[in-house]
């Protein structure tokens, strides 16, 4: 990939960042503000002895711990941050390709030297990388916030807890171990990712009604004809959450090389071909 070919793609992802930015950035931000807020306003409805007994607490558990010991700890808090990314992902992928189309905005890339391939890649790119990564930023501020209050406390109340060097270095891991389950976890969805992109390709309205009428007509279809649930049955498998978090680096070689993972990957790249294919036909 030469040059220029690198810069049409970068062009690319930077207008699916602008574009999307309130999507994938401002929801997060929100419930961030939401959190700090309730952060600073229960510590004033809690009593001195309450609270220290609770930084005492929690300095007696994490007492002998290393940062990377910690980490996994601290990732439960991106938990309401993936359900709302999870959401944004399907409002994402059921749009992206739909709008083109309906704002016409397709005649302008069709006029710049820009491939249907580069253009839909461009979409994967975005949900693969582009938004877990300004989740995980928008979850640092969380965490540089959640670890200077717990060191304030600490010094206001003479309590020995977590130190910041640890806390900076347990953040900063646990946002490393969210950013890339994300991307496991999107690439483990990747048929997922195909199927919404394809019915956003082609459908003239409502395609997340496509998309989810035609999935269930499928599993249907099976059943009544061929008297069998195999596809019902491999969707369930993907489904657990617990095939793509990792609680530690060394674990995502062998998540990301595993048969199943290929597997998907190679049956969601047959659909966001087709997603590629469809997208030049309707134009």
């Amino acid at each position: 990939m030469d040059r220029f070919q690198i810069r049409q793609f970068y062009t690319l992802m930077l207008r699916e960042f602008w574009e999307n930015r309130n999507l994938f950035a401002g929801a997060p931000a929100v419930l961030t503000v939401v959190i700090i807020v309730a952060a600073v306003w229960v510590p004033n409805r809690v009593q001195g002895l309450e609270m220290v007994a609770v930084l005492e607490q929690i300095g007696n558990l994490t007492r002998g711990m290393s940062g990377f010991d910690l980490a996994p700890f601290m990732m439960p808090a991106a938990v309401p941050y993936l359900l709302i990314l999870g959401i944004s992902v399907i409002a994402y992928l059921n749009a992206t390709l739909y709008q083109d189309r309906r704002d016409m905005s397709i005649l302008f890339w069709q006029s710049m030297p820009v491939s249907d391939l580069k253009t839909v890649l461009s979409k994967v790119a975005t949900v693969v990388f582009l938004a877990p990564l300004m989740l995980v930023s928008v979850i640092a501020v969380l965490f540089v916030f959640a670890g200077v209050v717990v060191t304030l406390l600490g010094l206001v109340l003479q309590v020995d807890t977590i130190g910041p060097g640890q806390i900076l270095l347990a953040g900063t891991y646990s946002l490393l171990l969210v950013f890339l389950s994300c991307v496991l976890g999107a690439l483990w969805l990747l048929p997922t990712i195909g199927w919404f992109l394809l019915f956003s390709a082609f459908a003239r309205s409502l395609p997340l009604l496509w998309a989810v009428g035609m999935f269930i007509l499928l599993i249907f279809l099976e059943d009544f004809i061929f008297g069998s649930q195999f596809l019902a049955n491999w969707v369930e498998s993907r489904s657990g959450i617990g095939q793509y978090i990792i609680f530690r680096l060394s674990d995502f070689p062998g998540r990301l090389f595993s048969y199943d993972m290929l597997l998907g990957i190679l049956l969601g790249g047959v659909l966001i071909t087709g997603a590629t294919l469809m997208r030049r036909f309707t134009d």
